[in-house]
């Protein structure tokens, strides 16, 4: 099976702590990164595609998350100019569009995933 791993939080600054917009202060409602992998792991499920969605917890370094050429980062569009993606494979990361995150909205990456693997 396939990794997917949403990036929703980065570690930055002289104190390390998380950065990223996730959610509202809502304790009942769930974060954007857990909406949207629902819905992934959901669409995923109906079109047969062999990938399992995670959202990282260990705000590691981003080469350290990727298992091998299948693995997929998806990059929070809150975040993207916090990542560190130089020196990573082109095909290993999808920056996610507002839409993408805040909505859930899910096509675009199942389109993606569908092109990539011809």
């Amino acid at each position: 099976m396939k990794n997917i791993i949403i990036i929703a939080k980065v570690i930055v600054g002289a104190r390390p702590n998380p950065f990223g917009m996730d959610g509202g202060l809502n304790i009942f409602k769930k974060s954007l990164s857990e909406t949207l992998k629902e819905k992934l792991n959901q669409k995923l499920k109906e079109k047969n595609m062999d990938y399992k969605v995670h959202v990282d917890s260990t705000y590691d370094d981003l080469k350290n998350l990727i298992q091998d050429e299948d693995t997929l980062l998806l990059i929070s569009p809150y975040i993207k100019d916090k990542v560190d993606i130089d020196g990573i494979n082109k095909n290993n990361y999808y920056i996610l569009r507002e839409t993408e995150f805040n909505d859930g909205y899910v096509e675009d990456i199942i389109t993606y995933l569908e092109n990539k693997k011809r």
